[in-house]
C-alpha cells in the first residue's frame, strides 16, 4: 500500500468523521441529557435535585450525603478520610490505605481509643464499620450494630432513658432493600435530628415505634460464610443476566445485520439521516485497511474536541461552579482515556471539570468509544461469517448502530437510577448548614456543607452501559450520588455486563451457529464465577490486625462485618466483592470501594482479572474480541498436538493469522511490564506511590495494567496526576486500544478471504465442553505465566508477609 493510497483512505474519511462526530454529540452530548433531565425533573423531581431533607421548613443536608458529628451527644456516623474536613461533599474520597498499611492500625487504634474514652463503661467489641473509612467519605449510613454501640452514651449525654434512644434507633432502621439487597443500616442525619426533636419534646417517646430493647447480636444464618439473603441477591444476578442475553444478543444481531426488530422504525429513519447527511452509503463496504484508517481518523476530533474543552472551559456555558482550565497533560490525559474507552481518571472530578465538560465532552465519548468497540467486533463477526470476500462492514454504519443501541438502555437505566436518588438537574451546587460545626484541619470552624449536584444520571448509565466506568465524582460509583441504594447497585452491575454477555449470543447467531456464541459464554462463566466466590471469601474474612484491637468484624444480622475499610455500608462485603470483580472482568473500571483497601487475595483477584486481557466478560466489544484471540491461539495449540492445521467456525488458522494473534496478546503484557519496571525504578515512578512495601508495588503494577488493558479502575492510593503518569499512562491507554485494533482488524481482513472449510471427522468441535475448558485453560496459563512474576512481588508477597507474620492462618 502507497503512501499515496493511505492519503487517498484518509481524505475520504474526514468528512464522514467530522460529521458523525458533532451530530452525535448533538444526540449524546445534548439531547440525550436534555431529555433525561425534562423526565426526571417531572417524574422524580426531589430525587433528581440531590434527595434534600426538610425538618422544620429548613433545608439541612441530602439524605445521601453523610455529615461529620463529633459530639457525645450525637450518634456518629463512619469515619471519612475527606478533607479539610470529614465529610466533605467537594471532595469525595476513600481512604485507600492497604490492609497491612501501619497506619490504618494506628488510625483504626486511635477511633478505637477516642470510642472507649468517651464512653469508658462499654465494654462490647466496637462494630468495624465505626472505626473504618468508608469508600466515597461520604457514607450517610451506619449498620444497626453502630448505632446500638452508641445508645448508652447518647442516652447518657442527653439525660435520656436508653429504652427511648434504642426505639428510636429501632424507628430509623432501613431493612434491606426490598428484603434482599445491601444491608440493613440507619441514616445517621436522619438519626441525629430524630434525636434532637426527642430531646426538645418535638416528639415524645410514645410517638417511636418499634421495641425498647436492643436485640441480642448473634450470627445470621450463614451458608458457606454467606448470609442467604446475599445468596439470593448473587443468584438473582445470575439468573437475570441469563434471562436477558439470549433475547438482547438476538436483537443486537438483528440491528448489526439490518434485519427487522421493533425498533426499526426509529433505527432506520434515524440511521439514514444521520449517514446521508455525512455522505455515507449503507451498502458500500471497506476493506481491513480502509476500516481501520476510518478509526483513527474518527479519533482524531474524539481525543481533540475533548482536550480543547478542557484547556477552554471556563469561557463555556454550563459552569456553575466556576471551574477553571485543566492543566494540558492533565487534559491529554483524559481526552486519551475517553476516548479509549478507558476513563482512567487522574483527577478530582468535582473540582476539576464543568458541567458543560462533563456532558458534551465525556458523556459524547462514552457513548462512542463503546460504539467503537462494537463496530470492530461486528467487523470481525463478518470475517467469520463470511465466504472468500475482501470487504468487513462499513465502520461508520456500525458506529451509528452501535449508538442507537445504548440510547434507548442508557435513558432506561437513567431514569432507574435517578428514581433511588441519582441526580439530573443543571442547578449548581446546594450550600447547607452542618447540624453539628466543627473544626477543620486549619483549626477554622466549619458551619456549612457545599454539596455538588449536575447531570448525574445521563452519564453514570452510559457509563455502566458502555463499559466506561468514568466517574462523575472522585470516589465513582461509591459516591451516594453515583450509587444511592443497594438496588441502584444491582441495576449498575447489571449494566456492566448485559451486553458483554449478549454480544456471544450475537456472535453466535451472526455466524449461523449460537451454540458456539453460547460455548464463549461458558467459558467466561467459568472464571468468572470461582474468581467471585475467592474475593467474596477474602473480604468477608475481615482484616486480622484490626482484631486484637477490639473490632468486631464478625457478621451478624446487625452488621455485614469483613473488610469495611473502603466499603459502603448499604452494601456490604458481598455486593463491594462482586462488582468489583464484574468491574474489572468487563473492562469497565467503575468501582462501589476501594480496591486498594482490599485484602491482598481480593486486590490480586481484581488485578487478575485485567491481567487476563478482560475477556470475561470483556468491555463492550472489545471483550468478545479479545476472547476471539484466545479461540484462535486455543485451536491452534489443539491443532498441533492433534497434527492437523486447525480450523475456527470453518476458516483455517494459519501462520499469518497466529502472528496476528500472538502480537496482539503480546502488546499490553509488554506494556505493563516495562511501564511498571521504568516507574519502579525512576523517582518520578516513586513518587507518585502512597502505601509501602509490596503494597505499593501493586498500585504501581495496578495503574498500567489498567491503563493497558483498557480498564480505568486503580488503586486509587497511587499520585497519578503528574507530568509522568499522565504521559506514561497516556501511551499504554493509546497504544492498548488503538494498535489492537488495528491488529485485529488486519486479522479480520486475513479472515475474511478465507474460504468456509466444511467440518470434516477431524475437526476439532469449537463448542463441546472439551474445547471449553481447553479454551479456559489457555486463557489462566497465559496470564498466570505472564503476570506471575510480577503479581509475586505485589499481592502475593503481601499476603504471604500476613501469613509469615502470623495474623493469617492458613
Amino acid at each position: 500500500m502507497t503512501t499515496d493510497s493511505i492519503g487517498a483512505m484518509i481524505k475520504k474519511q474526514i468528512k464522514p468523521a467530522v460529521l458523525i462526530f458533532f451530530l452525535l454529540t448533538l444526540v449524546v452530548g445534548v439531547l440525550y441529557p436534555l431529555v433525561v433531565t425534562g423526565i426526571a425533573q417531572v417524574a422524580f423531581p426531589v430525587q433528581a435535585n440531590g434527595d434534600l431533607l426538610v425538618h422544620n421548613g429548613n433545608v439541612v443536608g441530602s439524605s445521601q450525603i453523610g455529615q461529620p458529628f463529633s459530639s457525645p451527644q450525637y450518634f456518629w456516623g463512619r469515619p471519612s478520610a475527606t478533607s479539610p474536613v470529614p465529610d466533605n461533599a467537594g471532595s469525595s474520597t476513600g481512604s485507600n490505605l492497604g490492609p497491612n498499611n501501619p497506619v490504618l492500625e494506628q488510625q483504626v487504634q486511635a477511633r478505637v481509643e477516642a470510642l472507649h474514652a468517651i464512653d469508658p463503661n462499654n465494654t462490647n467489641e466496637i462494630p468495624v464499620d465505626l472505626v473504618t473509612t468508608s469508600g466515597s467519605g461520604l457514607d450517610p449510613d451506619i449498620s444497626v450494630a453502630a448505632a446500638y454501640y452508641q445508645v448508652p452514651r447518647v442516652a447518657r449525654e442527653r439525660n435520656l432513658s436508653q429504652a427511648d434512644v434504642t426505639a428510636l434507633v429501632n424507628a430509623q432502621i432501613e431493612p434491606r432493600q426490598f428484603g434482599i439487597f445491601g444491608q440493613s443500616r440507619v441514616n445517621v442525619l436522619s438519626l441525629n435530628l430524630a434525636l434532637d426533636d426527642l430531646s426538645t419534646h418535638a416528639i415524645s417517646a410514645k410517638q417511636l415505634s418499634g421495641s425498647t430493647s436492643i436485640p441480642a447480636n448473634r450470627g445470621p444464618d450463614l451458608l458457606f460464610g454467606m448470609e442467604i439473603q446475599d445468596w439470593i441477591e448473587v443468584l438473582l444476578f445470575i439468573f437475570i443476566v441469563a434471562l436477558i442475553t439470549v433475547p438482547l444478543g438476538s436483537w443486537m444481531a438483528k440491528i448489526f445485520t439490518g434485519k427487522p426488530n421493533f425498533l426499526s422504525p426509529v433505527i432506520d429513519f434515524f440511521e439514514q439521516k444521520v449517514l446521508t447527511i455525512c455522505g455515507v452509503s449503507v451498502g458500500e463496504e471497506m476493506d481491513w485497511k480502509e476500516f481501520a484508517v476510518a478509526v483513527m481518523v474518527f479519533a482524531i476530533p474524539c481525543i481533540g474536541v475533548v482536550f480543547v474543552i478542557q484547556l477552554v472551559q471556563q469561557f463555556l456555558p454550563l459552569n456553575p461552579a466556576g471551574l477553571g482550565a485543566v492543566p494540558w497533560d492533565l487534559s491529554l490525559n483524559t481526552a486519551i482515556s475517553f476516548a479509549t474507552n478507558t476513563n482512567w481518571q487522574a483527577y478530582v472530578p468535582e473540582v476539576t471539570v464543568s458541567y458543560f465538560t462533563q456532558m458534551v465532552g465525556l458523556v459524547v465519548q462514552n457513548f462512542i468509544s463503546a460504539a467503537v468497540g462494537v463496530a470492530v467486533l461486528i467487523a470481525l463477526i463478518y470475517a467469520f461469517m463470511r465466504r472468500s470476500a475482501t470487504t468487513i462492514g462499513n465502520f461508520w454504519v456500525l458506529l451509528v448502530r452501535a449508538v442507537i443501541l445504548l440510547i434507548p438502555l442508557a435513558l432506561v437505566i437513567s431514569l432507574v437510577l435517578v428514581s433511588q436518588g441519582t441526580p439530573q438537574t443543571f442547578s449548581g451546587p446546594v450550600t447547607v448548614p452542618l447540624l453539628n460545626p466543627m473544626n477543620d484541619s486549619s483549626g477554622n470552624l466549619v458551619t456549612t456543607q457545599t454539596i455538588p449536584l449536575g447531570p448525574v444520571a445521563s452519564q453514570i448509565a452510559i457509563k455502566m452501559l458502555g463499559t466506561n466506568g468514568g466517574g462523575y465524582y472522585n470516589a465513582n460509583s461509591a459516591h451516594p450520588f453515583e450509587n444511592p441504594t443497594p438496588f441502584s447497585n444491582f441495576i449498575e452491575m447489571l449494566a456492566m455486563i448485559i451486553i458483554p454477555a449478549a454480544l456471544c449470543i450475537t456472535f453466535g447467531t451472526m455466524i449461523g451457529s449460537r451454540r458456539k456464541g453460547v460455548a464463549l459464554l461458558i467459558a467466561m462463566s467459568l472464571i468468572f464465577l470461582p474468581l467471585t466466590g475467592l474475593a467474596i471469601w477474602s473480604e468477608q474474612s475481615g482484616n486480622p490486625i484490626l482484631t486484637p484491637l477490639g473490632v468486631d468484624q464478625a457478621p451478624s444480622h446487625l452488621q455485614s462485618g469483613g473488610n469495611m475499610e473502603g466499603k459502603e455500608v448499604r452494601f456490604g462485603i458481598v455486593p463491594s466483592a462482586l462488582f468489583a470483580v464484574i468491574t474489572t472482568s468487563t473492562s469497565c473500571g467503575a468501582v462501589n470501594s476501594m480496591h486498594d483497601s482490599f485484602m491482598p487475595i481480593a486486590g490480586g483477584i481484581v488485578l487478575f482479572d485485567i491481567h487476563l486481557g478482560e475477556v470475561v466478560f470483556g468491555g463492550v466489544g472489545s471483550g468478545l474480541y479479545g476472547m476471539l484471540i484466545f479461540v484462535i491461539i486455543a485451536m491452534f495449540i489443539a491443532g498441533l498436538m492433534v497434527g492437523r492445521t486447525p480450523e475456527l467456525y470453518g476458516k483455517k488458522i494459519e501462520q499469518r493469522e497466529m502472528k496476528m494473534a500472538t502480537i496482539i496478546i503480546l502488546i499490553p503484557i509488554i506494556m505493563i511490564l516495562g511501564f511498571t519496571s521504568l516507574a519502579v525504578l525512576t523517582s518520578a515512578g516513586q513518587a507518585g506511590v502512597f502505601n509501602p512495601g509490596p503494597h505499593g508495588f501493586t498500585e504501581i503494577l495496578y495503574a498500567y495494567t489498567s491503563a493497558s488493558q483498557n480498564n480505568g479502575s486503580a488503586f486509587a492510593g497511587l499520585n497519578a496526576d503528574s507530568l509522568f503518569y499522565n504521559i506514561t499512562t497516556a501511551i499504554a491507554m493509546f497504544i492498548g486500544r488503538y494498535l489492537v485494533i488495528i491488529l485485529t482488524l488486519a486479522l479480520a481482513g486475513s479472515l475474511v478471504t478465507k474460504k468456509i472449510v466444511p467440518p470434516s471427522e477431524g475437526t476439532l468441535s469449537d463448542h463441546r465442553p472439551l474445547f471449553i475448558l481447553w479454551l479456559v485453560f489457555v486463557i489462566i496459563i497465559i496470564g498466570a505465566l505472564s503476570f506471575l512474576p510480577a503479581l509475586s512481588l505485589g499481592p502475593i508477597a503481601e499476603y504471604m508477609g500476613m501469613v509469615a507474620g502470623g495474623l493469617i492462618h492458613v
